[in-house]
């Protein structure tokens, strides 16, 4: 199957869904879906209930690569899949120095994994201090775009090397590559090259809150931030 319209039409004739239904399993309006099918939305924000609805692995959704078939990331816990990793919103991360169901209650959603999963996938054996956000800025683009959901390790809450950090300074969130130079400074980079670096003295960083640190991508393909 060429594209991605073609495999999403294909699967809902499989499974005998009208575009209606399936828009109302995903939380989305059914234009939203024939947009897709019709081939005039490309890279929809929401791939991933979209293949977790319909039971297929997203980056097979996506690109046609790998495998159909899913058994790392399911939205509901089974048997297999039972290590929960909460999606919060940026605001949640800015919000809160450590996270719980009780400290934030309104948790967007949870995605569960395999063990194989979460290993594969993260790179780690255990959830404890691990969150996804969905990036609300194209600032990091093309490493991480805009909509894209990334795990965030938040039990690092100080610089502890290069790597694209969440912090607060002077009352605004950022979400920005650290890297400190020769100079003694902490330079915050964007990888999009329309956003410019600026410096942060070490003085002023003592003041920031580290909320924590970007890990990968959700698949769709992880990639190494």
């Amino acid at each position: 199957m060429s594209d991605l319209a073609t495999r999403l039409q294909a699967l809902l004739e499989e499974k005998r869904l009208s575009k209606n239904a399936f828009a109302k399993m995903v939380g989305v309006s059914q234009p939203a879906i024939s947009d897709i099918i019709n081939g005039k939305t490309r890279d929809p924000k929401n791939i991933l209930e979209i293949a977790t609805a319909l039971g297929v692995d997203p980056n097979w959704l996506k690109t046609g690569e790998g495998s159909r078939d899913t058994s790392l990331i399911v939205s509901e816990p089974n048997a297999e899949h039972k290590v929960k990793v909460d999606h919060l919103s940026v605001s949640a991360i800015a919000g809160y120095n450590g996270f719980s169901n009780e400290d934030y209650p309104d948790i967007i959603r949870s995605i569960y994994f395999s063990e194989n999963g979460l290993l594969e996938i993260v790179g780690k054996k255990t959830t404890q201090g691990l969150y996804l956000i969905s990036v609300p800025t194209d600032s990091m683009s093309p490493t991480i775009n805009k909509g894209d959901i990334v795990f965030v390790d938040v039990n690092v809450n100080a610089y502890v090397g290069e790597g694209v950090y969440v912090f607060d300074l002077n009352g605004e969130t950022y979400i920005k590559r650290l890297q400190r130079i020769p100079t003694g400074v902490i330079r915050a980079l964007s990888d999009n090259p329309l956003y410019p670096p600026f410096d942060i003295t070490e003085k002023l960083f003592n003041t920031a809150v580290v909320r924590g640190k970007f890990i990968r991508v959700l698949p769709i393909n992880p990639k190494d931030l």
